[in-house]
């Protein structure tokens, strides 16, 4: 299977046409978002769990934007939890319901794909990259997320609940393998990069060759 994966529109529908539209160039079997592609409007130093706010206060009113995302496969990012916490379920309208509900992980083939909000990042000195805390990452050969807006591939060897991170160089249109060799368990997290703004980033996912590129539309 061929997925295209992205991550992080911030309701920018150009963007998600984009990538629609390159993803759709390349040949896909499926598109999978994996969460933030609203916007919330309030910030979280401003989120009361006691008030609810209007709509238009909440997120931008974009039926259209809505409709397209209802046809993807999408996880839910922090941006649609904090939408949902602040709407009363009689504001929410239809549209807009479905992409408030919802799994917050998803196995995409041998991937697991998660926003990335539940894993803590650590900010490395030497490269000033964010870099996942191995004890949040699911221990699984695979993981796919986003949440950072940075592109990146990380491999963990694990020792207990701790182990070792390797960043591996990362170049667009160039295959990365996701599939280490040798004996030792090794989880790969591979972050998609924001598909909001210019240009906007996606990835391309070979599961069947076991290997992610790193595109821009």
């Amino acid at each position: 299977m061929r997925y295209a994966v992205m991550a992080d529109l911030h309701g920018k529908r150009k963007a998600l046409r984009r990538v629609l539209a390159a993803a759709d160039e390349v040949g896909v079997d499926e598109v999978v978002c994996l969460g933030d592609y609203l916007e919330a409007k309030v910030p979280m130093r401003r989120h009361d769990p006691g008030r609810f706010w209007s709509l238009d206060e909440v997120v931008e009113p974009d039926p259209r934007l809505w409709a397209e995302l209802a046809d993807l496969r999408r996880i839910l990012g922090n941006q649609e939890e904090r939408i949902r916490d602040l709407l009363a379920p009689e504001q929410v309208p239809e549209l807009l319901a479905p992409l408030l509900s919802g799994v917050s992980m998803t196995h995409v083939d041998c991937a697991v794909g998660m926003h990335g909000h539940q894993i803590g990042w650590d900010v490395d000195p030497g490269s000033g990259s964010f870099v996942p805390r191995v004890r949040d990452v699911p221990a699984v050969p695979l993981v796919l997320v986003g949440h950072t807006h940075r592109r990146a591939v990380f491999e963990i060897r694990r020792s207990g609940r701790s182990g070792a991170v390797r960043s591996v160089p990362v170049v667009s249109g160039v295959p990365v393998p996701v599939r280490p060799a040798g004996p030792d368990p090794v989880t790969v997290v591979v972050n998609v990069g924001p598909a909001i703004g210019r240009p906007s980033n996606w990835l391309f996912f070979d599961a069947d060759r076991g290997e992610v590129v790193f595109e821009e539309a």
